[in-house]
């Protein structure tokens, strides 16, 4: 059986070559397309010539074909090319011709009654292209807040460590403690009143009220939140319920911290802004109410009033405050 033999009938690089190898070649052009068909790019040297030069390298009377390009030495001249046969110049002008472009005529003002109404009317009342309006920028950012309300909201209680020095305090005094002593721990289970000002001055910051309800209730818990609104006068603010057809009036809640987002009525007179006697009264009801007061103002340290009594804690409302500023101003942890 023949090893180059195909089973499926097949041809394949071994029988073509046994079949090209029993062709009778008898020239030079033959055996150039035997090689052809093997695939072989380099000319066969012809059988009947030998390894002297040819006639036309030693024999210096035929005509040489050689191009200047191909001889060493010789470089053809800088844009040699050779012309194409048939081919015509073009004569260039002697002097220059004057040009016969012409200026557009102006064109007309827009009629107003005519134009779309993207033109003429207010754009601001149109509905933006979705995805390209830019978003919002809060005023506590989202990898801030967090940490803002946890040390701005954080209430002592009782934790689980026990308090050895207190403990040791009774036992020298030989007194028995009614209860195990503990070290005080800082939580969020209270929660917090939120009062949001929605007064015509807060008109600015009424989408970052609703954004603060949202981070609020995000973080402590809806169930421990509760939002209120008023007009200037926080102690005016009632709750609105869903399926509650009479508003609910504000009332303290012992113990829980009230944070209340405002501007105070602020009108950019630095260091002469007095809160008055509303907001002072209200600092008063908190302060029976031992609930820890915090007041959130848009305005920088300069325009704050400094008649709000020693008990209502200021804090900027501003995307630089961090948490880190805000236990060094409210000597966190303590008891509130």
């Amino acid at each position: 059986m023949d090893p180059f033999a195909s089973p499926r009938g097949e041809i394949h690089l071994g029988e073509l070559i046994r079949a090209l190898d029993s062709l009778p070649w008898e020239n030079h052009a033959q055996a150039q397309a035997i090689a052809g068909c093997l695939g072989f790019g380099i000319p066969t040297a012809d059988p009947g010539s030998s390894d002297r030069p040819t006639r036309t390298v030693h024999d210096r009377s035929a005509p040489s074909t050689r191009s200047p390009a191909d001889t060493p030495g010789i470089k053809p001249p800088p844009g040699f090319a050779t012309p194409r046969p048939g081919a015509s110049q073009v004569e260039l002008p002697a002097r220059v011709l004057a040009a016969q472009l012409h200026p557009l005529p102006t064109a007309p003002m827009l009629d107003p009654a005519g134009a779309p109404e993207w033109i003429t009317g207010d754009y601001q009342r149109l509905d933006p292209t979705p995805g390209i309006a830019p978003r919002r920028q809060a005023l506590f950012p989202d990898r801030t807040v967090r940490g803002v309300f946890t040390a701005a909201l954080s209430t002592l209680r009782a934790g689980n460590v026990i308090d050895v020095d207190a403990l040791l305090g009774h036992l020298i005094q030989g007194r028995i403690p009614t209860e195990i002593p503990r070290l005080p721990s800082p939580t969020l289970g209270r929660g917090c009143q939120l009062l949001l000002d929605f007064s015509d001055s807060m008109l600015p910051w009424w989408e970052d009220l609703r954004q603060l309800a949202q981070q609020v209730s995000a973080i402590l818990g809806n169930e421990r939140v509760s939002v209120f609104d008023f007009d200037a006068t926080p102690a005016t603010a009632v709750q609105w319920q869903a399926g509650k057809e009479n508003e609910t009036p504000w009332q303290p809640q012992s113990g829980r911290p009230i944070l209340v987002a405002t501007d105070l009525r602020i009108r950019g007179r630095p260091a002469d802004h007095r809160a008055g006697a509303k907001w002072q009264d209200f600092g008063k009801i908190c302060t029976e109410q031992h609930c820890p007061l915090l007041i959130l103002v848009p305005w920088s340290r300069e325009y704050w009033p400094t008649d709000l009594g020693p008990n209502a804690e200021l804090l900027h409302w501003h995307p630089q405050t961090s948490a880190a500023m805000l236990r060094q101003q409210l000597a966190y942890p303590k008891q509130r």
